[in-house]
């Protein structure tokens, strides 16, 4: 039968599945490229890994407006569950969290960026100007709700983590009592 392109009201499609991994895989190097920034790290090493932090960054926030779309374009298989109808709301606003803590997260990036003094490199193809001067007293700030929302985004991983592995292993049977 295999999978279709879009979704059904059954499954994710094939364009679901690819941009949900994708994401996945860019987070995963996200975090890995942050976990880099150490005090041990040259100066001139630590523009390059946070350059491509926020490089991978910009190109995740973008991503995650196409899962976005594509989500309110396609039917969402959760509805069709055999799960208790609490367990879909739970389901539902857990996605819901994570697509919003991911996206703000991006966007205090940029912003914290950009409020940072210095230019915003996207992969050496082009720089965005700095919006403050260096030091400015709302960069710090900035700085402070990335790393809070960085740590927010770790438990609402392992829920859904979690969720996804009980439900292949136990699958998606609502019991009747």
């Amino acid at each position: 039968m295999g999978i279709n392109l879009k979704n059904s009201y059954t499954q994710y499609g094939l364009i679901a599945r690819i941009l949900h991994w994708t994401s996945v895989a860019m987070l995963l190097t996200i975090i890995v490229v942050a976990s880099q920034f150490t005090d041990k790290a040259t100066n001139a090493d630590k523009l390059t890994l946070i350059s491509l932090h926020s490089s991978i960054g910009i190109l995740l926030l973008i991503l995650m407006l196409a899962r976005l779309t594509w989500r309110n374009l396609n039917p969402n298989p959760i509805h069709s569950y055999s799960i208790k109808t609490w367990q879909k709301l739970v389901a539902i606003s857990l996605h819901r969290s994570i697509y919003l803590i991911i996206m703000t997260q991006c966007f205090l990036g940029i912003l914290m960026l950009l409020s940072s003094g210095e230019p915003l490199h996207f992969f050496d193809i082009f720089e965005l100007p700095p919006l403050l001067e260096k030091a400015h007293p709302i960069h710090q700030t900035l700085l402070g709700f990335h790393y809070l929302i960085s740590v927010m985004i770790y438990p609402l991983f392992a829920v859904h983590i979690t969720a996804a592995i009980y439900h292949q292993i136990f699958g998606l049977i609502e019991e009747h009592s």
